[in-house]
């Protein structure tokens, strides 16, 4: 039974290998007539470019006979091998395997029908066993040969050949075009034109609203003559250019487009141009904050990213942007995001140097889509300007003053002047002037004005003007360095001295030059006498005359200006009654000058006109005027002579003084008692000796020399101790060297003494020799008024070409003779006594004028106005002697008052008297006054007498009455005399009394009136009008003390008057330098204040003109 299952297992074996051979045979006739069904479809759609309709049946054949092919020849053979479906049974198999085995023939057949019978006997199975052993060594299998289906491989290579052959040919687009037309059978396609459209864009991509430009080409056979698009309902002609291709521009697309090209009824496919939204600016400004120091508004630009601003500007972007996701500031390389809210995009700078940037937008189709360039331009902020300069020479101005214009192009903050001593730049100080807040200033300044320096050191300052740029923190700019020297007060009395002398020296050759000027007028009334009119060289004579006056009154006027700003300078805290009268004298100088001016224009007009007559007369006039003049000015130059040389003494004994302190100190001070410290000492000593040379000089060429001590052997003496000294401390011996130093200094302070206490005597001797030469002139004066008037009523008494005419004349000229000697005497009393005023000195002009018109007159027989002439010269010698007499009594109350020593009672010069007591006094002097005043008294008399001198005209009888009178005064002078000192106590005691409490200038006006009573007991001695004054007076010294009360003064406190130097910066400028300053124009090219862009042009435009 084993056999039998061994021959059914071979024929199950036998029928999978019949079917996998079925399988191989059919798979290659799959491909063979499958390709080549395949290539037959598609060269029909190839070749006949089906419908659509057509290439559906013609697909969907292609489909089934695939499916039938792969069915018969893979499938079926394939579902009989895995009994899928019923194939060959063991009859089929036993017959197909009895074919090929010829010794199987029918054995195998009979041995299955055998099997399959159902009878069981030993006989069939001994036969069915027989059969299957003889059929069990025979391989079933081998009745399939796979080999024999090679004969089917040309079929399936066939039309894989064909495939290789149509793309070896470059045909596989029949291939592929065809395939994918039958494939795509719904699609429309149409069939080859003879040329097809090429778009040459890369992609159908355009930008929102941008224009997009189509290009397109032909290929094929046939160039077409012309294309054109069709856009919805619309078309349109492509335009050709030069290279052959076609162009068509769609302008500011918004959306998807979809069109067709269309040429010679050739119609292209449905092309859609695609749209990409891009990031678009809507609205862009920019916000300018300007820096807050230029003084300029903000404001906004709208539309562009350009601008000129100033440095410093807070510059603010503000873009609104659509289809942006963000928006980029771009400088250079570097690159910052603009900060976002809703579609607004901001960004924020602070510029300060010029700025080219970009502002670039993106979203997520584009990235910095718009690259906007801008340029932002910086105006820089300039530095100050300042530009400084000494006041030119011709200003006169005494101190270096330094004019200054400083600008900037926005405005200025500060101007500081910076000082430090010259030895020690390290040690800067600061000061700041005034300065207007603008652009441009102009200031004036004095150095050191304002300023505590240190004596004796040399200093540098300069300038520094700020800007008001608080972005770059106020710049400044510094000027040009100057130098000063701060004197010592010795030096700058030195100084002051010294141009003191200088200015005396030039009024002096002033006067000589004027006294030409006189001789000149003499030569011009000559013409006057020998000529009836004035010719053109008379004319030019006179009118040279006048511009010579004018140039010497110019000159008078500067030197006696430079005097009284000297005089001022002096000492200015000092209290000086020879400075005053001397200032007074210069500023009465100057009112003369004005007049003199007036009558100088007078003239000038006159001449002009040629009015001979007038003319003369005014010379006349400005004869005497001038004159008066020169007399004044004489007097004045010689007291300021004598000023000077007193000053002069006074300073070198304090210079004296000083010296034997400072001696003495270094003799005691064994630190610092050196050679070299003591050589320093003895130079200052030479200096001191060659200053008192100088004094001496200058002393000799006085009118009277003042007593001055000036030993040579003392100063020989003192030298050689301070030689002697330097000596032995050259040797280091210090004891053998004080005591020289000692005596050095003990005779420079006997030596300081000396001359202190000789021009204090010789003050006193002096009063006391004017006292007996006033005394003299007024006799001789007195006499003189006499004999005058006795002329005058012999002069009236004359009749025309009477004998006694040259008696008259003769008289006349030895009364002239006679006045010239007591004008001579005042004249040197004058010369060194300010009491002599430029009043007094006029009416001696006045009389020398009308003696000599008196004589010319008479001499031309015009008795009337000789006689008129002779009346002017009497009233004007009584108003001499007048005035003189008054001087006298100045002079007697000045020698009782310096030799008076301490005074009476405890008034005298009122020291630490209080304000009750003085108006106690004042009362007690009032009622003294009364007692004066009573009836009877001796000095009415007296006065009666004196008036009856001052009458004129009358007889001889009252003349001598007038003398009596004049005796009788002289009995009353005493009591006025001592009147007049105590009450001249009481007001030096109240100006004591008000400088102590500090309240001098509430109590002027009781000073005031002290003065009045004063100058009225001089002139006028006891009467009821100085009574009166003196209970008014009482009345304002209540008043007085009732202020000082309501104002509650403690006597505890006390207010002392600065008597420090203090420098302001407020000095009034002279009228020379205000003129010179307007005269400037402050807006020269160097300080415009223009920006820099306009500056340039500025710049540029001067340039061209030049």
């Amino acid at each position: 039974m084993e056999a039998k299952h061994i021959i059914y297992t071979k024929l199950e074996a036998f029928i999978k290998k019949f079917y996998t051979n079925e399988i191989i045979r059919g798979s290659l006739l799959f491909i063979g007539i499958g390709l080549l069904y395949f290539i037959f479809t598609l060269l029909v759609e190839h070749f006949l470019w089906l419908s659509t309709s057509g290439r559906t049946f013609l697909f969907w054949l292609f489909v089934s006979v695939e499916l039938f092919l792969l069915s018969r020849f893979i499938l079926f053979p394939l579902f009989k091998l895995v009994k899928l479906q019923k194939g060959i049974g063991y009859s089929e198999a036993s017959t197909i395997i009895g074919n090929h085995f010829s010794e199987v023939n029918d054995k195998l057949l009979n041995f299955l029908q055998l099997a399959s019978k159902n009878e069981e006997s030993e006989l069939l199975l001994a036969s069915i066993e027989q059969k299957a052993n003889a059929l069990e060594p025979i391989p079933f299998s081998n009745a399939i040969n796979f080999a024999k289906n090679k004969k089917f491989l040309p079929y399936a290579l066939a039309p894989i050949i064909l495939f290789l052959i149509f793309f070896a040919t470059g045909n596989s687009s029949i291939i592929s075009s065809s395939f994918n037309r039958v494939v795509n059978y719904q699609t429309q396609y149409i069939p080859p034109a003879p040329f097809q459209f090429v778009i040459l864009n890369k992609n159908l991509v355009a930008q929102q609203n941008q224009s997009f430009l189509l290009q397109v080409k032909t290929e094929g056979k046939v160039i077409p003559e012309n294309i054109s698009i069709v856009l919805g309902n619309e078309r349109y002609f492509l335009e050709k250019s030069s290279n052959g291709t076609y162009e068509y521009v769609f302008d500011a697309i918004t959306k998807n487009t979809s069109f067709v090209l269309q040429a010679n009824a050739v119609v292209s496919p449905t092309y859609e141009l695609q749209v990409k939204a891009t990031p678009t600016i809507s609205n862009f400004k920019m916000h300018l904050n300007y820096p807050s120091h230029i003084g300029k508004k903000s404001e906004t630009i709208f539309g562009s990213g350009n601008a000129i601003v100033p440095e410093g500007t807070v510059i603010s972007w503000s873009i609104e942007a659509q289809a942006t996701s963000n928006v980029s500031f771009i400088v250079g390389e570097n690159s910052a995001p603009f900060s976002k809210s809703e579609n607004v995009f901001g960004i924020s700078r602070k510029i300060k140097d010029n700025l080219a940037y970009e502002i670039a937008t993106s979203n997520a189709n584009f990235a910095n889509h718009e690259r906007l360039g801008y340029q932002i331009s910086v105006i820089k902020d300039q530095f100050p300007v300042i530009s400084t300069q000494l006041a030119p020479d011709s200003l006169k101005v005494k101190n270096k003053v330094v004019i200054g214009q400083v600008s900037d192009d926005y405005g200025l903050s500060k101007l500081q002047v910076v000082y430090y001593p010259t030895n020690n730049p390290n040690a800067i100080k600061k000061a700041n002037l005034t300065l207007k807040n603008q652009t441009v200033d102009q200031f004036v300044y004095t150095f050191p004005n304002g300023l505590q320096l240190e004596q004796g050191l040399a200093y540098d300052y300069y300038f520094e003007v700020f800007d008001n740029d608080v972005v770059n923190n106020f710049k400044s700019t510094k000027s040009a360095v100057f130098s000063h020297y701060e004197m010592t007060n010795s030096q700058k009395e030195d100084k002051q001295l010294q141009e003191q002398n200088e200015n005396i020296n030039s009024i002096e050759k002033s006067i000589k030059t004027q006294e030409k000027q006189l001789a000149e007028i003499d030569k011009l009334q000559k013409l006057n006498k020998e000529k009836s009119s004035l010719d053109y060289k008379d004319s030019k004579k006179v009118e040279d005359f006048i511009n010579r006056q004018k140039q010497q009154d110019e000159m008078m006027k500067e030197f006696r200006k430079k005097l009284s700003d000297n005089l001022e300078e002096f000492k200015p805290t000092n209290e000086d009654k020879d400075k005053e009268e001397l200032l007074r004298r210069l500023e009465e100088a100057e009112k003369q000058a004005e007049k003199n001016e007036k009558l100088l224009k007078e003239l000038e007009e006159l001449s002009k006109k040629l009015e001979k007559d007038q003319l003369f007369d005014k010379m006349d006039k400005m004869k005497q005027s001038a004159k008066s003049q020169n007399k004044n000015l004489e007097q004045l130059v010689e007291l300021t002579k004598r000023f000077y040389v007193e000053k002069k003494a006074e300073q070198i004994a304090d210079k004296l003084d000083k010296l034997a302190e400072k001696q003495e100190k270094l003799s005691d001070d064994s630190k610092n008692n050196s050679k070299e410290n003591q050589e320093k000492v003895t130079e200052e000593f030479k200096d001191i000796q060659k200053e008192l040379d100088e004094l001496d000089k200058d002393n000799k060429d006085l009118k009277a020399p003042l007593d001055i001590p000036n030993d040579k052997n003392v100063l020989k003496d003192i030298e050689q101790d301070m030689n002697n000294a330097s000596e032995q401390l050259q040797k280091q011996n210090q004891e053998s060297a004080k005591p020289k130093q000692k005596s050095a200094a003990k005779k420079m302070k006997e030596m300081s003494e000396s001359m202190t206490s000789s021009m204090m005597a010789g003050d006193m001797q002096q009063t006391e020799e004017d006292a007996k030469a006033l005394r003299q002139i007024l006799d001789n004066l007195v006499a003189f008024s006499f004999d005058e008037e006795k002329l005058i009523g012999t002069t009236k008494s004359l009749q025309s070409r009477s004998l006694q005419f040259n008696a008259v004349l003769k008289q006349q000229q030895n009364l002239k003779n006679q006045f010239k000697h007591v004008d001579d005497s005042l004249f040197a009393v004058a010369m060194r006594n300010p009491m002599i005023s430029e009043i007094i000195l006029n009416e001696v002009g006045e009389i020398h004028y009308n003696i000599d018109k008196s004589l010319e007159t008479l001499a031309d027989n015009n008795i009337s106005k000789g006689a008129s002439h002779q009346q002017y010269v009497l009233t004007s010698a009584n108003k001499l002697a007048d005035f003189l007499s008054n001087v006298q009594s100045q002079v007697q109350m000045q020698m009782s008052g310096s030799g008076q020593g301490k005074p009476q009672n405890g008034k005298g010069q009122g020291k630490g008297m209080q304000l009750p007591d003085i108006i106690k006094s004042q009362e007690e002097l009032g009622e003294k006054m009364k007692e004066r005043l009573k009836p009877g008294k001796e000095g009415d008399k007296g006065k009666e007498g004196d008036k009856g001198k001052e009458q004129n005209g009358k007889s001889g009888q009252q003349g001598e009455s007038g003398e009596d009178g004049e005796n009788g005064s002289e009995g009353n002078a005493g009591k006025v005399l001592e009147i007049l000192k105590e009450q001249k106590q009481l007001r030096d005691a109240l100006q004591k009394a008000l400088e102590k409490e500090g309240l001098s200038g509430i109590g002027q006006n009781a000073m005031n009136q002290m003065k009045d009573i004063e100058k009225q007991l001089i002139n006028k001695g006891f009467k009821n009008e100085t009574l009166q004054k003196m209970l008014n007076l009482k009345h304002e010294l209540l008043k007085l003390e009732k202020a000082i009360q309501q104002q509650g003064e403690d006597t505890k406190r006390k207010s002392n008057t600065n008597k420090k130097n203090f420098q302001g910066s407020s000095t009034p400028l002279s009228n020379e330098l205000k003129e010179y300053l307007n005269s400037i124009e402050i807006l020269n090219r160097q300080s415009l204040p223009l920006q820099p862009n306009f500056n340039q042009k500025a710049q540029n435009y001067f340039k061209a003109n030049d």
